[in-house]
């Protein structure tokens, strides 16, 4: 008996769900502030109208030092990031600059053929990074 009873005041709460869901907002979508003025402009008064006016920024040559592969590395580099991306980074290692090279271009598809990609390397490394370092001679066991 208790099932019944338990059965029976879920039906009637589903069924009130529904019926709220159907009916409940019924009459809530009628707006009482006035209609909005057209916002459109007649054709006659767009001859009328100023003309849009153009704005010339400067341009400013990114800060990027004069080196060998200067000017591969502004064509190449900087039409999908800045140079700051370049100077935010750690002074790299030339390993290191070969990656991320070799990464833009297999990875983001840098179009840059292999003999540019060693260009802009040398010039990453001239610019902001180091050579790699030289292992140390091993020592012989005595």
């Amino acid at each position: 008996m208790r099932t019944f009873w338990v059965l029976a005041i879920v039906i009637v709460a589903g069924i009130a769900i529904v019926a709220y869901a159907l009916f409940g907002h019924a009459g809530s979508d009628v707006s009482t502030s006035p209609p909005r003025p057209s916002l459109s402009v007649p054709v006659a008064q767009l001859a009328k109208m100023e003309p849009v006016k153009n704005i010339n920024l400067e341009y400013h040559q990114p800060d990027m030092p004069p080196g060998p592969g200067h000017d591969l590395f502004a064509a190449q580099c900087v039409v999908c990031h800045s140079p700051r991306y370049v100077v935010d980074q750690p002074v790299f290692p030339r390993k290191t600059w070969t990656a991320e090279v070799k990464k833009m271009v297999d990875s983001y598809g840098a179009m840059i053929a292999p003999d540019q990609q060693k260009e802009i390397v040398d010039y990453l490394v001239y610019w902001h990074g180091r050579e790699d370092a030289v292992p140390a001679p091993a020592q012989k066991a005595r």
